[in-house]
């Protein structure tokens, strides 16, 4: 007979053995003492911390044959049969896999018959933001008036998702994550019944690996149990997690912080090659991001950095070459893509990340008044005002164009010449001080206009959500730089820019954006080289059709056919 899991043998069985939760415990244990049972819970909050685990200690507490003070005694045959799943009177749903109003009418026929041997009959229903509309309308009259001595206990991990007729009906109760030290307390609780004596470190790695799941935490225990037997090193552990910790985080923010962006490349190949995931080396360089984050805000929040003093003076040392927008700017850039199409290179996430950072470091002067690193993209128009970083280790090019005079545009011939050292390493400054008094009272348009030509696809799906139309229109441009503090659309036809700067639609793709990068920005429009158009361009005829236009604003496209084919019809 293959032996149970850790975490199901070591499974909560009293409301004391719930680690980290003792508001809860203490309403659900004073609730039983005194018999003030409500007719519908609602337990939520993240995986893996104790919900339906409390839940099963509720039914045992209310229906134990020798209950003290609110616990129960988890040896009489009423606490056995909840705890071994044969107690007829507790039923626990999957909602996930009965979602629907069939299955919730059958709750219905059944919930009026009375207990069989237990006191209160419970229904547990797990994953109930997964039942459909027409399911929870028709649990609702049940939940507001259930018969006597029946209680439901909705579980749940995203109780937003649940109707708020629903919520109105139960007695909520959040559960929190567990902290480090909470995890870490168990775990060696656990590694003591079970003969296991990990290496130093190894529990603080699975603490901090499951981020707040003590599932997860024992979980993996006895995956790295399995792989490097009872006592498994740090290096094993390591191993089998896939994580580098946060030594090696430290040390790739320090080369970032440095400009030593191909010493970071180069580390996080090694790390691969030794096969940390570099998902999980994302997460640690977050999670010493925040940590930096914390200090540079103020010196009273290192009791929220659960880190060793030589570890926080190392994060010391980091945040002196940190400004705080800077740290904002370098979490968002290191949190991990939900999903990722990177093939067979599962690194290149984390390179670009790497880059990217080094970039906005570079952007981002941390100094007031400091110039910022620009130049205007080939292939924009000739705006002074109009900038966009440049790509790693290229040496931005001289600044074009002059401010415009009536109708017409002058252009100089060269900017000033200089030795090429000194183009390698000074850097074109913003030729207006307009466009850098506008950088420094908000974020970097460099900055905004990478995040935002990174994810164009998502801002155009985005936009498809809110208006075909628009996106239709969207998809003619492309981001080409910034102005101040506007993201500067590029555009091929005076059509797609007119339409796209009309303030209706002009909303829409602004709220698309400030959805997929999470920062409110302006958009501005301009054409791309239009002088350069062919005056008979047939693709353009069409657009000045009325018609078409109507078609395009409808979300229709225009291809172009080759007369070939058309004299062969």
């Amino acid at each position: 007979m293959a032996s149970q899991a850790l975490y199901r043998k070591w499974r909560s069985q009293r409301f004391a053995d719930l680690i980290g939760q003792e508001p809860v415990a203490r309403t659900l244990r004073n609730a039983a003492r005194t018999n003030r049972i409500a007719h519908a819970y609602l337990f939520c909050g993240p995986r893996g911390v104790g919900k339906t685990s409390a839940a099963r200690i509720l039914a045992k507490a209310v229906n134990c044959l020798d209950a003290v003070d609110g616990e129960p005694c988890a040896v009489c045959e009423m606490c056995r049969a909840i705890q071994d799943g044969t107690a007829i009177d507790v039923m626990e749903i999957d909602a996930a896999s009965n979602r629907g109003i069939d299955e919730i009418r059958g709750i219905r026929e059944k919930v009026g018959l009375a207990p069989a041997s237990a006191r209160y009959k419970f229904y547990i229903l797990d994953e109930a933001h997964m039942l459909t509309v027409d399911a929870f309308n028709a649990l609702l009259k049940t939940l507001e008036e259930p018969p006597a001595n029946t209680v439901f206990v909705l579980v749940t991990t995203e109780a937003q998702r649940l109707p708020e007729t629903v919520l109105s009906r139960c007695q909520r109760l959040d559960f929190r994550r567990i902290s480090v030290p909470d995890a870490i307390s168990r775990l060696a609780y656990v590694c003591q019944q079970e003969g296991i004596t990990p290496e130093a470190g190894v529990l603080e790695l699975l603490a901090r690996t499951a981020a707040g799941s003590l599932r997860d935490a024992e979980v993996m225990l006895d995956q790295i149990v399995a792989y490097a037997g009872p006592q498994p090193t740090l290096a094993a552990a390591r191993s089998v997690l896939g994580a580098a910790g946060p030594d090696a985080a430290r040390d790739l923010l320090v080369k970032i912080t440095d400009d030593r962006v191909a010493d970071a490349i180069r580390t996080v190949n090694d790390l691969v090659d030794q096969g940390v995931d570099p998902r999980q080396v994302s997460l640690e360089v977050v999670g010493c991001l925040r940590n930096i984050l914390l200090l540079r805000t103020s010196e009273t929040l290192v009791d929220l950095i659960d880190e060793g003093q030589e570890a926080i003076s190392e994060l010391r040392q980091i945040a002196q070459k940190l400004a705080p927008r800077q740290l904002v700017e370098l979490i968002r850039i290191f949190t991990p893509v939900p999903s990722s199409r990177t093939g067979l290179r599962p690194q290149l996430p984390l390179e670009m990340s790497i880059v990217e950072a080094a970039r906005a470091l570079r952007d981002v002067s941390q100094a007031p008044g400091a110039p910022t690193v620009s130049a205007a993209p080939v292939g924009v128009a000739d705006r002074p005002e109009i900038i966009a970083p440049q790509a790693p280790g290229e040496v931005p090019a001289p600044a074009r164009g002059s401010p415009r005079s009536g109708t017409g545009s002058s252009r100089p011939s060269a900017a000033p010449s200089r030795s090429d050292s000194e183009a390698a390493t000074s850097p074109a400054p913003t030729v207006t001080a307009r466009a850098a008094a506008q950088q420094q009272a908000s974020a970097s348009p460099g900055i905004l206009w990478g995040d935002v030509a990174r994810r164009w696809t998502e801002v155009l799906d985005v936009c498809g959500a809110m208006s075909r139309s628009v996106q239709a229109l969207l998809s003619a441009g492309r981001p080409i730089g910034a102005d101040g503090d506007a993201v500067v659309l590029g555009f091929k036809y005076p059509f797609h820019r007119e339409r796209i700067e009309d303030q209706k639609n002009r909303a829409i793709v602004e709220e698309a954006i400030a959805r997929v990068c999470g920062t409110r920005v302006r958009i501005r429009c301009s054409l791309i080289n239009p002088e350069a158009l062919p005056p008979s361009d047939s693709t353009q005829a069409a657009l000045d059709d009325p018609l078409v236009r109507a078609a395009v604003s409808m979300g229709a496209r225009v291809r172009r056919v080759k007369e070939d084919n058309l004299e062969e019809k």
